[in-house]
């Protein structure tokens, strides 16, 4: 399901922090500086490890400084995707590109940059960002270091086909299943990598080592999409990926992993953070361990009791001590 936020639903006055703050949480710290942010619509959704957003408004700009990396630093790669309306240019690395419809770019979220976003003033645009790590693409990351800021056509071809199949699987997100996303962020990943290998004129792009990096990449961020679901298991995550049983076992296997204890300790792991976290201090243990997916809250009590060495209220209870500034 997206998520629909209007910079004009807050106050005047705090228009520009709403949008550096929504920026902040759907991307990454950023500044914003434009003809009427009160203008700014954005409809966030998820598409299995992707991020996607589509932006309507009035034209802006768009920088990130080295500070703002310094405070925020995923590591990711952003497409940004002209749908229409307007002009936009993309700069980063002493290169820029600019993108009419259809037309795309790639922007590196560890590197300083720039965007205009509506070059012609006075007139709307609407924008479509992917976002995801860049190790999901089977390519070479200084391969992919060339093509930031550099334009995509949308050429017939592979470039009309592949800014359509974005487009068109940005339509209709609200209507996929969690499973279904899954498969068509690998779909939409594995057309992107197509189309760029082509512009970096790399051969043999799929190589069997970066595939398998990539799946693996892929599968563990749907997972972790999916902890509240007590349903989530092998199974359910090789369905999802259209991967046999066994395939996904080896999958991790080759990593010193199983799938089962992966899933068990992110699990484990949100729990911990949620209670150490002063603000869930009145949320019930038993419901924080539902909302990770634990469905027995006595199972869940013996395997933090065994991963941590004290029952979930004691390790609250100490965290809150150790929080707590000396007095």
């Amino acid at each position: 399901m997206s998520m629909l936020i209007r910079v004009r639903d807050k106050p005047a006055d705090e228009r520009v922090d709403y949008l550096h703050d929504v920026g902040a949480r759907i991307w990454v710290p950023f500044t914003a500086v434009g003809e009427d942010v009160s203008q700014m619509e954005f409809r966030a959704s998820g598409l299995g490890p992707m991020q996607v957003v589509v932006i309507d408004g009035a034209p802006f700009r768009v920088y990130r400084t080295r500070k703002q990396i310094e405070q925020a630093d995923p590591d990711l790669l952003k497409a940004y995707v002209v749908c229409g309306g307007n002009t936009s240019v993309i700069s980063q690395d002493d290169r820029q590109a600019m993108l009419s419809t259809g037309e795309f770019a790639l922007q590196d979220t560890r590197r300083p940059c720039e965007q205009i976003q509506g070059t012609i003033p006075g007139r709307p645009l609407r924008l479509l960002t992917f976002m995801f790590p860049p190790s999901m693409l089977p390519l070479p990351r200084n391969g992919i270091r060339e093509l930031t800021a550099t334009r995509i056509p949308a050429s017939p071809g592979l470039g009309d086909l592949t800014s359509q199949f974005l487009l068109q699987v940005a339509r209709n997100i609200d209507h996929y299943t969690p499973a279904e996303a899954a498969r068509l962020s690998t779909a939409a990943l594995e057309v992107l990598a197509t189309r760029l290998a082509r512009e970096l004129e790399v051969r043999d792009w799929g190589t069997p080592e970066a595939r398998r990096h990539a799946l693996l990449t892929t599968v563990q961020a749907f997972i972790c999409q999916n902890l509240g679901d007590p349903g989530l298991s092998p199974v359910a995550v090789a369905a999802a990926h259209h991967l046999s049983l066994r395939s996904l076992h080896q999958l991790f296997h080759d990593e010193g992993l199983t799938v089962a204890g992966w899933i068990r300790a992110r699990r484990m792991e949100r729990c911990r953070r949620d209670l150490a976290d002063p603000a869930l201090a009145a949320r019930p243990v038993t419901a924080i361990a539902a909302r990770w997916g634990f469905a027995s809250a006595a199972d869940f009590s013996r395997a933090f009791r065994a991963a941590h060495g004290m029952p979930p209220a004691e390790y609250r209870r100490s965290a809150r001590v150790v929080k707590e500034p000396a007095r």
